[in-house]
């Protein structure tokens, strides 16, 4: 950096996208200035208003390196101070080396003025703190690598080990790759994750979900491009331990939970009681005026005296189901602002004070109006008004089959377009293992055709296709059925034999091979079982906290009485007196007589795999 003149350039942070978010500093430089190099649409345009009348304003892009840097020194040699003007933070992928080399080459001064970088942006508009006591204490910001290299060591899956927060910048259009990067350091699919679009501008967009559909919501919202993703432990909705700073002096939010009725007229509040009386726990809101003397007293009836709008707005926030005895118009105008997205939204039913029309208004599938709609309608005789289009049709919900049995679903699924091809009668095909217990509302479902192989499906023709299965899906699937829903049902268990004090990365690396060597789905698994001698491991307790499975332990007893074990080991009886851990402790565990597949060994761990018998 040359000594600071009078006429020099100044990088300038104009932060993530809210005018109001670029520093004092910033600003008063900016005003200033006599030619103002910006960065084209990432720039507000709200920010350029800062300028002084008479400064020259120029939009960088399309324009080359050269071009810039001889239009900046150019001016700084005519005694003019120049802004070059950046998006957040100019050290943070703010591509400003190479200009302050040139600049320096040439013999200009420069200064840097930092900014709000976007991944703080994008922290505010989820709510979160990235550094919580006792959860998650570091933050990296970094990019996937894809056209543009990163160094080996600082690929995604290095970083990602740590399991701290990550702010991921560039990356929205490869949220696939992002996916199997965490995926394959052993982040489980119910890991949760956000993207934020445009932080702190006026079109700010987020979505919010887990590793198992970020992708299809990502894809959903159409976002390809200026998203920042966030994979955070500080993105649990449970409470977090309070800071030393604030301990014993406040607490976490609440999630939402329960269910509020709202009515605001005399009629209204009639029928309000009535659904309050039949739905147990529920709570009632009314105006206190119209309150009756014994409802005082009554923890689930409440009096208020603020506006329609606030009641609406913060029943929303903390119920996951409203009743809305009302117009649909009040009940649209006052929630309008903190409408989401359809997975995260509570559900929310409008009717009218004589229980005619019951009408699932917001989130029918995923937070059940439509559902309760239907429950409130048989109980006031009424008409349920339900306008998605698959309830209509009578198809059920692939998300909420998914949802009720626990199957997780794979991140490159497809699920919008595959339930508009089944309401729009389009041809869609299940494939299914033929060995899996499924819950009977899979078959309800408009299928053209079931097939046992996905292979069979693509080749008899079909490229829509619905998967329900405990076996790897090949990259080459994709390719074949691109518009296709994956799920892999909990129904795999692991029987695990391993000797005293195996680390977790060593039993977790036969797990991974033996699953893989046979072609089984990581997502499918959802036990390990064990000897009840074997069950204080850390290792087993490690890989079982940190895939999230249930461990089950079983009695030397309870594994002696296991008959026709097909590998049974001397060694193990001479230790345990048992013939064998893995092989029966799976098949306890999965209520079963027979193996999915045998035995494997490693260097000091067992492992075998069953099928549960019940549909999961």
């Amino acid at each position: 950096m040359k000594e600071k003149t009078a006429a020099g350039v100044v990088f300038i942070g104009a932060g993530p996208g809210d005018a109001g978010l670029i520093t004092v500093k910033g600003q008063q430089l900016l005003a200033e200035a006599d030619l103002v190099l910006y960065a084209g649409s990432l720039v507000s345009p709200e920010v350029l208003n800062y300028t002084r009348n008479g400064a020259e304003r120029v939009n960088s892009a399309g324009m080359k390196l050269e071009e810039q840097i001889d239009l900046m020194v150019s001016a700084v040699r005519q005694g003019k101070r120049v802004v070059r003007l950046h998006t957040g933070d100019p050290s943070i992928f703010g591509a400003v080396d190479e200009q302050m080399s040139a600049l320096a080459a040439a013999g200009v001064w420069y200064e840097v003025i930092p900014g709000v970088s976007s991944a703080f942006a994008a922290a505010a508009a989820l709510g979160i703190e990235f550094t919580l006591p006792e959860i998650t204490q570091t933050l990296v910001l970094t990019r996937a690598g894809g056209r543009t290299p990163v160094p080996e060591a600082e690929r995604l899956r290095e970083l990602a080990r740590h399991h701290s927060s990550l702010a991921i910048f560039l990356s929205t259009g490869m949220m696939a790759t992002v996916v199997d990067e965490l995926r394959a350091v052993g982040y489980p699919l119910e890991t949760p994750a956000a993207v934020v679009y445009r932080a702190s501008w006026p079109d700010q967009q987020v979505v919010r979900g887990t590793l198992a559909d970020i992708v299809s919501r990502v894809e959903e919202a159409e976002l390809t491009h200026q998203g920042i993703i966030i994979i955070s432990p500080a993105l649990k909705a449970e409470r977090h331990t309070p800071s030393h700073l604030y301990s014993g002096f406040q607490n976490g939010n609440a999630p939402r939970a329960g269910m509020a009725i709202i009515g605001i007229t005399r009629p209204s509040i009639q029928l309000g009681r009535r659904l309050n009386r039949h739905f147990p726990e529920t709570h009632l809101f009314i105006p206190r005026r119209f309150m009756l003397g014994d409802e005082a007293g009554n923890p689930y009836i409440h009096g208020f005296q603020e506006s329609i709008r606030q009641v609406l707005q913060g029943a929303f926030r903390l119920y996951d189901s409203l009743v809305c005895i009302m117009a649909c118009g009040i009940a649209v105008r006052e929630l309008g602002p903190l409408i989401n997205n359809k997975h995260s939204d509570p559900g929310v039913v409008v009717m009218d004070p004589d229980g005619k029309f019951v009408v699932s208004l917001l989130s029918g599938h995923e937070g059940g109006a439509n559902r309760l709609a239907v429950q409130i309608a048989a109980l006031t005789g009424g008409q349920a008004v339900i306008t998605t289009g698959s309830d209509n049709r009578g198809i059920p919900a692939l998300d909420i089959l998914a949802r009720e049995n626990g199957w997780n679903q794979h991140p490159k699924s497809r699920l919008a377009q595959v339930m508009a091809a089944l309401v729009n009668d389009e041809p869609v095909a299940l494939v299914r293992d033929r060995d899996l217990s499924l819950t009977t509302g899979v078959d309800d479902l408009p299928w053209a055709a079931v097939f046992d192989r996905w292979q069979d499906a693509v080749l008899a023709g079909y490229r829509r296709l619905v998967v329900v299965t405990c076996r790897e899906i090949p990259a080459a699937f994709w390719d074949d059925a691109p518009v296709s829903v994956v799920y892999h049902p909990p129904a795999l268990v692991l029987g695990v034999g391993c000797k005293y004090g195996m680390k977790a990365d060593e039993i977790q690396t036969a797990i991974n091979s033996t699953l893989s060597d046979n072609g089984l789905a990581l997502e499918s698994v959802f036990c390990l079982a064990t000897i009840e001698d074997k069950a204080g491991e850390p290792g087993l307790i490690t890989v079982c906290s940190t895939m999230d499975w249930e461990q089950r332990a079983f009695s030397r007893e309870a594994i002696g009485d296991v008959p026709d074990l097909p590998n049974p080991s001397d060694k193990v009886h001479k230790v345990l007196g048992v013939k064998g851990v893995a092989e029966p402790a799976a098949m306890l565990a999965a209520g079963t007589d027979r193996l999915l597949v045998e035995k494997k060994k490693f260097a000091g761990v067992t492992v075998a795999v069953a099928l549960r018998r019940e549909a999961p």
